[in-house]
């Protein structure tokens, strides 16, 4: 038997929050259906929360390959050439993959490490025996790598989660991708990755 944890029950319930929303904005600009600068902005607003909630669902559930902007590992180099030029900031989970990165000539500036879950109730799902002390500063991390994105200026940068097909901790951020988006103010781009080691040189 399978069961949806509260995290994305929350984020079905909110995604359809947001159609109903989409639902009114329409019936306001009917019959013509034309869109104001501010309606748009709220248009598109709501599109972006729409995908980031549901996009995850549609990678887990329906194998969707599209979904969260996937990229094959023959495309990897194009992909990391392309981050490279657009100047976006990179999120991954760990320091090895940080190093792959910089030696494919991404900006180290742009690249944020999370060193394993964003949220310190994660740890306690992978290791629920954590002692207090260490949950202590799994807290303090998590709290400065949190803070760390609160504070780039996110109007004229875009946020691009670099995760791994089956890794639990990429996975776990994967899942409160919508949390992360709320925190920032800003939509996330993720991108899913078969292996880093598809990144060796």
């Amino acid at each position: 038997m399978k069961t949806l944890i509260s995290e994305k029950v929350k984020a079905i319930l909110a995604a359809i929050d947001d159609l109903i929303d989409i639902k009114l904005l329409i019936r306001d600009i009917a019959p013509n259906y034309h869109l104001s600068e501010k309606n748009y902005k709220e248009f598109i607003s709501k599109i972006e929360s729409l995908h980031n909630k549901l996009a995850p669902f549609f990678s887990e559930y329906l194998n969707d390959s599209e979904s969260h902007s996937k990229k094959s590992s023959e495309n990897i180099e194009n992909l990391i050439f392309d981050l490279i030029k657009s100047n976006k900031v990179v999120l991954i989970s760990a320091n090895a993959s940080k190093k792959k990165l910089k030696n494919f000539g991404l900006d180290p500036r742009n690249l944020i490490v999370s060193g394993g879950p964003l949220f310190p109730e994660d740890y306690k799902m992978v290791n629920p025996n954590l002692s207090d002390s260490a949950f202590i500063n799994i807290k303090k991390k998590c709290k400065r790598i949190v803070n760390e994105l609160k504070n780039i200026d996110w109007s004229n940068k875009n946020l691009v989660f670099l995760y791994e097909k089956a890794n639990p901790t990429d996975l776990l951020i994967l899942d409160k991708i919508e949390r992360i988006s709320n925190i920032i103010g800003s939509s996330i781009e993720t991108v899913e990755l078969i292996s880093w080691k598809n990144l060796d040189n």
